[in-house]
């Protein structure tokens, strides 16, 4: 199958008003890299915040402490490595569930 073929058939299948094509399969890894772009930068964010000053009700402002930006340090990639797998287990769930529609259909062809 070449490009355009391919293309117009996700074309179809985007447009198809009966839902018989499914497109999830298709685009899944597009989110997969999406979601692991956001599950860096907010890691990243996590990391950054170490070094924001620190507020309290009852005085002014403190800089970051050292204790924390090792602990931020040493779960930044913890959270990025638990995130990427919450993200892969969800989507290979979705995944799955498309799976088992497709193959109950070609099971209900047969019979």
């Amino acid at each position: 199958m070449d490009q355009t073929t391919a293309a117009k058939s996700f074309l179809a299948a985007l447009y198809d008003l009966s839902f018989h094509a499914f497109i999830t399969p298709k685009i899944i890894q597009v989110v997969y890299f999406i979601a692991l772009i956001g599950i860096g930068i907010g890691s990243l964010a996590y990391l950054g915040s170490a070094f924001m000053p620190e507020y309290s009700f009852f005085g002014p402002p403190q800089g970051p402490s050292f204790g924390g930006i090792i602990l931020h340090i040493i779960l930044t990639p913890i959270i990025f490595v638990l995130g990427s797998i919450a993200a892969r287990i969800y989507l290979e769930f979705i995944v799955a569930v498309f799976r088992i529609a497709e193959n109950t259909e070609g099971l209900r062809n047969r019979s």
